[in-house]
């Protein structure tokens, strides 16, 4: 399978209802010049097709209309459905050359991906902002509190740092091609534009697989990356044509071999960063010694090995440990082969992180270098082998902003007449910050006061304690920290929240942890910009 096959979008039906009204509310004009649109699928960049004014007949920049819109929608798909370049869109004069028709089928992609991404902003009632940084977030915050007046957390979920973070994974690893891990963010928003821009997808359960394919992703964007798998998934997989899965051990090998022979198989091998956050190989991944005896397995039971994966853990900070991994690989590449297995996909598995510097340019540092180099001398691009990745927290993190109230409050008297505050949240180790247990995160936090209450009296800084909203006395975020008083109904606001986060909550107690409200924004930067904090005072 090619590269462009896999990161096809969504055929130009899954875009045809876009709707001129909705479109002309959410204020992101659309480029109708064919030019302006070849441009910007050359450089990936939706914001810029998104918001590119339309030039009209006198080549002036003019505010669009519906049927301008409609226009523009029909055009694009009559460019997306070329069988044949001869044909052209309307009034655009003689045909140039006849292109590679590769080349032209990517393009024919990139169109219609951008149509399906200006769909997923319209059907989330994605509001445009300038800034998102933390200043920015802070004022959208605000704003969203003035309006809407909400007591409950919510998340402000900023889709065009996901859209960045894709960018620049397929500029810095080219031949990479991310299978976003579903497990660190469900969120709808967040899957529905990797989605619509091409991305491919890691599973891990029957509910996953369930999710993304009722989204329209087809089987080849999608791998069933859990090595050992309960059989009704394994069913799931089987009846609706899940073609990949991982393994790493002698019993799921025959567990595959009943219930799905047809599976494309993925053996799994341990690769650990010993300074990853959450590391993996305890559970999951064969020691390289032990490939030769499942590799004999797999072939006495008659099925299909395909590919390596290995997983380096959460957060990975060794950059040696991709290059180990990698060599690995080909090793048990070369030991396949040699069974006569066909092998064809490479899965380099997670670990990655993604940020933003000060210039709000995605930070990859030297682990892109580090695969490329790799990639390069054990599996050169000759050998025809596809290469994947299942990044979750790169995309997801830097994604989501989460805003929590304070609703209750005391005051602790020591003998010594010292006072403590404590504060009671409306999010907890039950729903969001189940992060601080299962993945070992340190989330920071700002005092957001309340733009519904008047300036605080006393802004005196107290050792404080911040509780969970349930009867667990162990649902406790933070003890001692350093907080100004806060009131009932000032907030606290946590940037980088995207990354498995509200995923592992549960409605213990009954409270709705796992359904938080949610506001959609599209960013033009992803860091401050200097007017930032004048318009937060303002608001």
């Amino acid at each position: 399978m090619t590269t462009s096959e896999v990161l096809s979008p969504p055929p130009p039906a899954a875009v045809a209802s876009l709707a001129a009204p909705q479109l002309q509310s959410l204020q992101l004009p659309i480029a109708r010049d064919v030019d302006v649109v070849s441009s910007v699928t050359e450089t990936g960049d939706i914001s810029a097709f998104a918001r590119s004014a339309w030039r009209n007949e006198a080549g002036k920049t003019s505010a669009f209309g519906p049927a301008t819109m409609l226009d523009m929608k029909a055009e694009a798909l009559e460019m997306v459905q070329l069988d044949n370049w001869s044909v052209q869109p309307v009034d655009r004069g003689p045909a140039p050359a006849a292109p590679d028709p590769k080349l032209l089928r990517s393009w024919q992609y990139q169109v219609a991906g951008k149509l399906a991404t200006a769909q997923v902003l319209v059907d989330l009632k994605t509001e445009h902002i300038k800034s998102g940084g933390p200043m920015g977030m802070k004022q959208e915050a605000i704003k969203h509190i003035v309006r809407h007046k909400p007591d409950d957390t919510f998340y402000v979920v900023d889709l065009a740092n996901v859209q960045r973070m894709f960018k620049a994974w397929r500029a810095a690893m080219p031949r990479v091609v991310p299978f976003y891990a579903v497990k660190c963010n469900p969120e709808p928003g967040i899957l529905k534009l990797l989605v619509a821009m091409g991305a491919g997808f890691d599973c891990a359960s029957k509910g996953e697989l369930e999710m993304m394919l009722r989204m329209g992703v087809p089987q080849s964007r999608i791998i069933f990356a859990h090595p050992c798998k309960r059989p009704s998934d394994i069913r799931y997989a089987r009846d609706h044509g899940i073609q990949y899965t991982t393994f790493d051990t002698i019993s799921e090998l025959h567990k595959i071999a009943q219930m799905n022979p047809d599976f494309k198989c993925v053996l799994r091998i341990r690769a650990d960063d010993p300074d990853a956050r959450v590391p993996l190989g305890l559970k999951y991944g064969a020691e390289v010694s032990e490939a030769p005896v499942l590799l004999r397995t797999a072939k006495e039971l008659g099925l299909q090995v395909v590919g390596v994966s290995f997983h380096v853990g959460s957060a990975c900070q060794n950059l040696s440990t991709f290059t180990g991994a990698i060599e690995n690989a080909r090793k048990v590449f070369d030991e396949a082969h040699v069974l006569g297995f066909n092998m064809e996909l490479l899965d380099i598995g997670g670990g990655f992180t993604g940020h933003f510097d000060e210039m709000g340019n995605v930070m990859f540092g030297e682990i892109a270098n580090t695969i490329n180099t790799s990639l390069a001398a054990y599996f050169p691009p000759e050998m025809g082998v596809r290469v994947i990745a299942e990044p979750g927290r790169y995309f997801a993190e830097t994604s989501s902003t989460l805003l929590t109230p304070v609703y209750g409050q005391r005051d602790r008297v020591a003998q010594d007449g010292s006072v403590k505050k404590d504060y009671w949240l409306t999010d907890g180790l039950y729903g969001s910050f189940n992060c601080i247990l299962y993945d070992g995160q340190n989330p920071a936090y700002k005092v957001v006061r309340s733009p519904l209450l008047p300036e605080p009296a006393d802004n005196s800084t107290y050792t404080s304690t911040l509780w969970g909203p349930t009867c667990d006395s162990a649902d406790c975020v933070y003890k001692d920290v350093s907080l100004p008083v806060l009131r009932n109904g000032d907030w606290l606001m946590w940037n980088n929240a995207g990354a498995y986060t509200v995923a592992g909550a549960c409605d213990f107690n009954g409270i709705e942890f796992t359904t938080p409200g949610k506001l959609y924004v599209w960013s033009d930067v992803a860091v401050d910009q200097a007017e930032d904090e004048e318009k937060v005072m303002e608001a």
